[in-house]
């Protein structure tokens, strides 16, 4: 009974930060590494370590931050895209520990992504729209799970579980806002290559439909070749149309890079030849 009280009201998903209500705490926790320092306007974009600039988060929120920072706005400002930029969090209840870090960069383009950390910020990642969320603006939202340390058949995992909540939301977006959709698939996907490769990867135009042409549920590993720095993952996606069964072959290539993999290239494969499709 005593467990159940203390539980009541606890995050269905992910950390629970409700008691964490000063910032003294936080640092505390910060001390102990459950925690790290994050500037909300990067150094990188002239922020000081200053308190009004300083939130304490745990590891992987800093790291899906970092990446959209510095590999995808800081190219789109250099440029001449974007020339204003802010970061905003929410909080729940009393704690200092932001649920989630809102990212805009604006002027004359448009740039949006939201890093979930925990509470009702991972719950409604995980929970469909109601009505009256589907009338709200869309906003592409990556999954939390951290790509540091994971091999690669769990880095392809992950990037297919990704790559279909992309497909959907660009899918939704065009429907929903026609052209202006297109330059929101456009600024996802940049979120979506800046998690998963290495800065500098120009990746080719973008295709999305009702149906992704990669999903776990559909899609398995036939096979990983690991050589030295680089890994060839393969794959075979089943599409069904009515009686019939289509069999797509891809090809996931990763480089490692810091004691960690990358995804640099994938190609879908045919009789005809290889094609790359990220």
């Amino acid at each position: 009974m005593l467990e159940w009280l203390r539980r009541l009201g606890a995050p269905k998903t992910g950390p629970d930060y409700r008691r964490v209500d000063s910032r003294q705490k936080a640092e505390e926790l910060c001390k102990r590494g459950e925690l790290k320092k994050l500037l909300l306007l990067p150094m990188e974009f002239g922020g000081q370590d200053v308190p009004p600039n300083v939130v304490y988060v745990p590891a992987f929120a800093i790291e899906l931050k970092t990446r959209l920072d510095l590999n995808t706005i800081r190219p789109m400002a250099e440029k001449g895209l974007v020339h204003k930029y802010t970061a905003t969090p929410t909080y729940e209840g009393k704690s200092v520990i932001p649920t989630s870090i809102r990212i805009s960069a604006t002027d004359p383009g448009r740039f949006e992504g939201i890093v979930s950390i925990w509470g009702r910020a991972l719950e409604r990642d995980s929970e469909p729209a109601s009505g009256d969320q589907a009338s709200e603006q869309l906003v592409f939202r990556l999954s939390e799970v951290s790509v540091e340390g994971l091999g690669p058949e769990e880095l392809i995992r992950a990037y297919i579980a990704d790559y279909e909540s992309w497909n959907t939301f660009a899918n939704n977006a065009s429907e929903r806002e026609s052209d202006a959709g297109l330059d929101m698939a456009e600024s996802a996907y940049a979120l979506l290559m800046a998690k998963y490769c290495p800065p500098g990867i120009q990746h080719q135009p973008i295709a999305f439909g009702s149906d992704s042409s990669h999903d776990n549920e559909r899609e398995v590993v036939l096979s990983v070749e690991p050589m030295s720095d680089r890994c060839l993952v393969k794959t075979r996606h089943t599409q069904v149309i009515g009686t019939f069964a289509m069999a797509h072959d891809y090809e996931y290539h990763l480089k490692k890079i810091d004691q960690r993999w990358f995804l640099v290239s994938v190609l879908y494969v045919d009789q005809d030849g290889k094609y790359e499709g990220l």
